[in-house]
């Protein structure tokens, strides 16, 4: 603390003070003794003598200011590149699951967040077919892979979701994992939500290759412009280019490129025939021709020697980010519920201490509603360490704004109102005050939880706003219904019972 700087610091100067008198007294008797045999060495002597301490007075000096400067809190260097932001931001999902006390849902984060780390580590690149049903997703996979991944045909709803193969990739020595998806434009609930797990694999894709048949329709330009839009690195594929003459497969080509432009690179836009059609022979039969995907191939290898690793850490650090906002929301959920429990069980400690013992002074009921440990506990929850004599000081705050509002009055008004209208008999003016308590107890804790929420700022119109809006939310109709028919079982049927 400074005051204890500044404290030593005197100290010090005091002891520096009486060891100068020490010296200077002792300097003269030595200049006296020596000056008597040699005016010169003495002078000398002095001199020396004389540097020294200056040179002594200069370190001092030194030190006592790095001693008492401020001291500078050490601000964390940004990651400078996308690998070391992905991996700071996995090392933050960690940290932010190790709080998560929902065993299954941590279970289930961690094995995601590992899963990540495994991947930064093996450095494998993910790539994600994404498309219609009838596109031929399938079967640019099974040319890909260069054997049968799965059943091929025009129906729709054959892919599972997230079938995952290793391609071997020529010229790459990192692993290439191909997942193929199920396709968009499903019918039926099914389809829908299998066209949801489509997209939401699409994000995890390190290179998306989005299959599409014919010219790009609405539905389909519309989850490419969102993918492009989170920075998803794509090549359109116009698949069964064979059943189109060779001027129509340029148009259409070039039409494509026109429509992606801003989305895509031209040379992002490839042409293929994943499954050529089977061609008559003249003396019978069929020939089926070799698949046509040389140009795709030839595109995903410079897409991923020249741009794989940024591509691989950016996919890296959106899904960190996706699973850190999942963590996020699961840590606030359960904070949530952590401190509601906290107020519902200081509400009614409260609720039966004043009903036992009521106030002489209604005034000085916000001041007793308002308990200090409550506030304590409250910031334990949200990982704040609040001191107790900080804690008073938020309560008294809190105690007064609740009185000067007129909110303990009007409180009292309504709680009373409420309770004849739910009982036959009158209630007593102490069982009232304890009603009244809990309800104060109530709108304090919900308006610490948002001082919490908020990391300790009550926002632009200060604790007055927060107090406000939380009594607005605690006087509604649905809400003091239950609220009066708890009272009544903990507060109100115990003293008319004995």
């Amino acid at each position: 603390m400074r005051w204890l700087r500044v404290l030593s610091l005197a100290v010090g100067a005091l002891l520096l003070v009486g060891l100068l008198l020490w010296l200077v007294d002792s300097l003269s008797r030595l200049y006296a003794g020596v000056a008597a045999v040699s005016p010169l060495l003495a002078q000398m002597l002095v001199l020396l003598v004389g540097l020294i301490v200056l040179a002594a007075l200069g370190v001092i000096a030194y030190y006592a200011w790095l001693f008492l400067r401020p001291r500078r809190r050490s601000q964390p260097q940004p990651p400078a590149t996308r690998v070391e932001a992905a991996e700071a931001n996995l090392q933050a999902v960690r940290q932010q699951v190790a709080q998560i006390q929902d065993t299954v849902a941590q279970q289930a984060l961690q094995q995601q967040s590992q899963g990540l780390a495994d991947r930064f580590i093996r450095q494998s690149f993910h790539l994600v077919v994404f498309g219609t049903g009838s596109a031929g997703k399938t079967s640019l996979v099974n040319a890909l892979m260069g054997e049968i991944a799965g059943p091929v045909a025009p129906t729709l709803g054959t892919t599972t979701v997230g079938q995952t193969y290793r391609l071997a990739v020529p010229g790459l020595s990192q692993e290439v994992w191909l997942t193929d998806t199920p396709g968009l434009l499903e019918a039926g609930v099914a389809g829908t939500e299998r066209s949801r797990q489509a997209k939401q694999l699409a994000t995890s894709a390190d290179l998306l290759l989005f299959v599409i048949d014919d010219d790009i329709h609405r539905a389909e330009y519309e989850p490419l412009q969102a993918l492009a839009q989170i920075g998803k690195r794509a090549i359109l594929v116009l698949n069964k280019i064979d059943r189109y003459p060779d001027a129509d497969r340029q148009i259409l080509l070039q039409r494509l490129r026109d429509r992606a432009s801003g989305l895509l690179a031209p040379e992002d836009v490839v042409a293929i025939a994943a499954q050529p059609q089977a061609v008559p022979l003249s003396e019978g039969g069929w020939f089926q021709p070799e698949p046509d995907i040389a140009r795709l191939i030839d595109r995903i290898i410079a897409i991923l020697r020249s741009e794989g690793a940024d591509l691989m850490a950016d996919s890296l650090l959106l899904q960190s980010q996706q699973l850190s906002e999942n963590a996020r929301t699961l840590l606030t959920a359960q904070r949530q519920q952590q401190a509601d429990a906290i107020v519902d069980r200081y509400q009614w400690i409260g609720a039966g201490v004043l009903a036992a013992t009521p106030l002489p002074v209604v005034d000085m009921l916000a001041t007793a509603a308002v308990n200090t440990q409550m506030v304590v506990e409250l910031g334990k929850v949200y990982g704040v360490e609040v001191s107790i004599e900080d804690a008073k000081t938020l309560a008294l705050s809190l105690a007064k704004t609740l009185t000067g509002l007129g909110i303990v009055k009007g409180a009292m008004q309504l709680l009373a109102v409420g309770l004849q209208t739910n009982l036959a008999t009158a209630v007593a003016g102490k069982l009232v005050q304890g009603v009244s308590a809990a309800y104060l107890t109530r709108i304090a804790g919900k308006s610490f939880i948002e001082y919490f929420q908020q990391h300790q700022d009550w926002g632009d119109g200060g604790m007055q706003a927060v107090i406000e809006r939380q009594y607005q939310l605690n006087r509604r109709d649905d809400f003091l219904r239950q609220f009066l028919q708890t009272a009544i079982e903990r507060v109100i049927q115990p003293p008319l019972a004995q």
